[in-house]
């Protein structure tokens, strides 16, 4: 008996000449989990679309339990039982739960009129199938979580039928006790017969998840696996064509370099108390918590961009607080941060004035003009040194995909070289071979003897990378562990608060 319920044929798009998918060919069987991986700008997403009906392919075939289909709407996949999540929730946050779960397939009377009490009873059992309780149904969606958030849409695509489900990136935003729940509801479905496609760039949630690995690269499948033959090596050769050396991590004997930034007793009336912490110079001091754990607020307090209420912050021994951006930047403290595309990137601008505006002035000649061929090399050697991939500086920002955008913002503060490089989430939503890169220039700079502070919910990443790990919860520092103290049950018992 046949067990796909999805097949791809040949699957082909292109945009403006550039060929985003290339004869993809798939076969999705009944009750499976089967894992998307690649490089931003794979083609991921794009096929995605193209199976609910977002897009339409330039060439290809879908079959669709035995028969061939082609949605014109992703509500026309979704009323068939193909329902997609975004990694970014697509809500409407002035409209009630309730609304959410059934725009656009209200249930109505004979009269045409909208059936509320129906529609209560199939909104407390679509609630039912994610673990969310019936009295959130009269909440607008912007009350919740956004992990609440992205349950509801989950909600919304498997109350309808659902027989595939397509998550993109559904743990990027979520916290750790969220992201489990999200798979105990994948589990559930799974063993309820959903076929389940799931996009990530998260590997150990790939081999934990899924029962087989589809690798894209430039549009085109290069492998396809079981899951229980997944090594990380294997995937990033899959994913870019290139080799990386996953042991990253270099020793250095730190036990005779001067210290370079020491935090005493930092305080914010909001977001932290009595934070207390020194970073050596070449040393990467890991951070580690949980979402609002106040890690983010610290880093920007240090940066200049939040005022402290209390406590001290010396650097090279001089007490600096509550300086702004500007001294710290002249100082030699560089930060990466948490949102590129809210805090650090300028989106209606191009890469090279992105890349090189924090220091246009490193670029002003001696009669007070900017040196524009100076400010296109300096772009330029960047460029080539961290491999970002583009077709021209002057194109915009948001052109690049979101591994390339990461590059450019990480690459920005190393125009000049910092003493501190506070590093906020420096490898969230980025590729596999591209957070493997970034490990290694991260490592690069720690040998060249910048300290770097380095903030990640990816709890792998500040285990490989970091000589020394802090740990905070609700606002407070918790704990310190050595590298050789370093387990994930060490660091997940701190950040959750159990002893």
């Amino acid at each position: 008996m046949d067990k796909t319920i999805l097949e791809l044929k040949n699957i082909s798009k292109s945009f403006g000449g550039v060929n985003a998918l290339k004869n993809v060919s798939l076969n999705i069987e009944k009750g499976k989990v089967v894992g998307i991986v690649g490089e931003n700008g794979a083609g991921k997403s794009t096929l995605m679309k193209i199976i609910v009906g977002a897009l339409q392919p330039d060439s290809g075939e879908i079959f669709y339990k035995g028969k061939r289909v082609t949605f014109k709407t992703p509500l026309e996949a979704m009323n068939s039982g193909i329902s997609i999540v975004y990694q970014e929730p697509n809500i409407f946050g002035d409209m009630s739960v309730l609304e959410n779960l059934f725009l656009g397939n209200e249930e109505l009377s004979k009269f045409g009129k909208i059936n509320w009490d129906k529609m209560y009873e199939n909104g407390k059992n679509a609630l039912s199938l994610v673990d969310l309780p019936e009295d959130i149904l009269s909440k607008n969606m912007n009350e919740l979580s956004i992990g609440n958030q992205q349950l509801v849409l989950i909600a919304r695509g498997v109350s309808q039928n659902c027989e595939v489900l397509i998550l993109d990136e559904p743990t990027s935003i979520l916290s750790y006790s969220e992201t489990e729940t999200l798979f105990k509801i994948i589990k559930r479905l799974q063993e309820e017969g959903v076929s389940i496609l799931y996009i990530s760039h998260r590997l150990e949630e790939i081999t934990r998840i899924t029962d087989s690995v589809v690798v894209l690269r430039d549009g085109e499948v290069t492998t396809s696996m079981k899951t229980e033959d997944v090594t990380e090596e294997k995937i990033i050769s899959a994913m870019s064509g290139r080799t990386f050396n996953m042991d990253v991590f270099r020793k250095r004997d730190l036990s005779d370099v001067p210290t370079l930034i020491k935090v005493d007793n930092l305080s914010h009336r909001d977001y932290y108390s009595n934070v207390s912490f020194s970073i050596k110079k070449g040393e990467i001091l890991g951070m580690y918590g949980l979402v609002g754990s106040g890690r983010s607020e610290v880093a920007r307090t240090i940066f200049g961009d939040l005022l402290s209420s209390g406590g001290e912050i010396y650097f090279e021994g001089e007490k600096i607080n509550n300086h702004d951006t500007k001294s710290a930047v002249e100082r030699g403290i560089h930060y990466l941060p948490e949102d590129r595309g809210v805090q650090g990137l300028f989106n209606i601008h191009s890469v090279k004035y992105n890349m090189s505006a924090s220091f246009i002035e490193n670029f002003v000649g001696k009669f007070g003009f900017i040196d524009r061929k100076q400010e296109v090399k300096a772009v330029d050697d960047n460029i080539n040194k961290y491999n970002i991939k583009l077709h021209s500086m002057d194109a915009k920002i948001t052109s690049l995909s979101g591994g390339n955008q990461q590059k450019v913002l990480f690459s920005r503060w190393l125009l000049k070289q910092p003493k501190l490089l506070i590093l906020d989430e420096p490898t969230r939503g980025v590729d596999i071979a591209t957070k493997s890169e970034m490990h290694n220039y991260i490592m690069n700079l720690a040998s060249e003897g910048v300290s770097i502070l380095l903030i990640s919910s990816d709890l792998t990443e500040v285990l490989m990378l970091s000589d020394r790990l802090i740990i905070m919860r609700e606002g407070k520092l918790v704990g310190e562990l050595n590298r050789d103290e370093f387990t994930e049950e060490n660091v997940l018992r701190l950040s959750i608060g159990l002893q």
